[in-house]
């Protein structure tokens, strides 16, 4: 008998619901299905205002990104760990956040200076991976903010 694919869509809702006990109701199979990785994109992204979203950000950071390479053998933990990120106590959209594509080009050295300037707790490939993940309109309108002029 083939085994039916979980939609995406009841496996959000039932995180957003809170629903730890889901878990222990779903088969072997099912669980298998379950993709924390991609649930954690899902679940860190919430429509609404800038304050849901941002604290839909920080719950998932703090409670279930912080220790990930500790608790990733631990699927049930991770299952609790994402429904308390994720528990609003009503069904929300996720919309899917898309990874940048990449233009061919490198960071530029002023970019790379720029933000560690602002994040000088950063390590430096770290704070490259950031540098690459902005346009440079974004790096623009980050400098105006912070009042430091670069050049892009």
């Amino acid at each position: 008998m083939a085994q039916t694919k979980l939609p995406i869509k009841d496996i959000l809702a039932a995180i957003d619901m809170g629903g730890k006990e889901v878990y222990d109701e779903l088969t072997d199979e099912e669980r298998k299905q379950i993709s924390f990785w991609l649930l954690n994109r899902y679940v860190s992204s919430v429509s609404g205002n800038r304050e849901k979203q941002e604290l839909a950000i920080f719950k998932t950071n703090e409670y279930y990104n912080k220790n990930y390479m500790i608790i990733n053998k631990h699927p049930k933990l991770m299952w609790h760990l994402m429904c308390l990120s994720g528990n609003t106590k009503q069904i929300e959209y996720h919309q899917w956040i898309g990874f940048k594509k990449k233009d061919g080009k490198g960071s530029s050295a002023g970019a790379i200076k720029m933000l560690g300037q602002i994040y000088p707790n950063m390590k430096f490939n770290e704070v490259e991976m950031l540098a690459g993940m902005f346009t440079k309109k974004e790096l623009k309108e980050l400098a105006e903010e912070y009042s430091i002029e670069v050049k892009l």
